[in-house]
């Protein structure tokens, strides 16, 4: 797994995560990608476009956007669990020292991440919540009706097991397209990265949030 923390404008931040979440205050974002083998779906690749919030009192991530080429996997994830995924082309390799990961959709690249292995991260460094919130949004069969679902879904990794841990300067740039908005989120630094190999559960999930009570 590549995971590349940057920093963007607070605006931009807010406008990425609904309310009742809180986005934090340094600006963080987060974009991953990785080659993942998991049960019942299979081998495939996928990016992550993601953030730290606060929601009730306690941190989570926020998934915004998730990239993979695999139909299953994209199935799954966004019917169940309700994660934002479409089916797009990611490539990775290692090449020397550096980490090279792309993504690619209609034929334009939507994003370049790169980071330099340069030494083993300390244990603890590669830490957070392992809880997950997203926004599973179905809408209705009728044009003008409210969505049939809407709402916060949160779920939590479980059975973490680090393998191999890299940190390193990186590098992160992302393509305009005019199907995909991703060169609208400034990246105005670009904070560094880590390579680690892992394992974990996805399990069961609940409700946090219904936007359709609001109403």
């Amino acid at each position: 797994m590549l995971l590349v923390q940057f920093q963007t404008n607070p605006k931009i931040l807010r406008s990425l995560g609904p309310n009742p979440l809180m986005p934090n205050k340094d600006n963080n974002l987060f974009v991953s990608v990785g080659d993942f083998l998991c049960s019942g779906v299979g081998r495939y690749y996928e990016a992550h476009l993601f953030t730290h919030a606060m929601f009730k009192r306690r941190r989570v991530n926020y998934s915004i956007h998730l990239i993979l080429d695999s139909d299953v996997a994209s199935g799954a994830g966004r019917e169940i669990w309700g994660f934002t995924k479409k089916l797009e082309q990611l490539a990775m390799e290692i090449q020397n020292d550096v980490v090279n990961a792309s993504v690619e959709r209609g034929g334009r690249k939507l994003i370049e991440v790169a980071m330099q292995l340069a030494e083993f991260a300390v244990p603890g460094e590669l830490s957070g919540t392992p809880e997950w919130v997203t926004r599973k949004l179905v809408p209705s069969v009728s044009l003008n009706a409210p969505p049939e679902i809407d709402q916060l879904t949160s779920s939590k990794l479980t059975n973490t097991a680090l393998r191999e841990d890299h940190k390193g300067p990186a590098t992160l740039s992302f393509g305009a397209s005019p199907a995909d908005r991703l060169a609208e989120i400034a990246i105005k630094k670009v904070v560094g990265g880590f390579y680690y190999r892992t394992d974990f559960t996805l399990g069961d999930g609940a409700m946090v949030h219904n936007y359709l009570a609001d109403h």
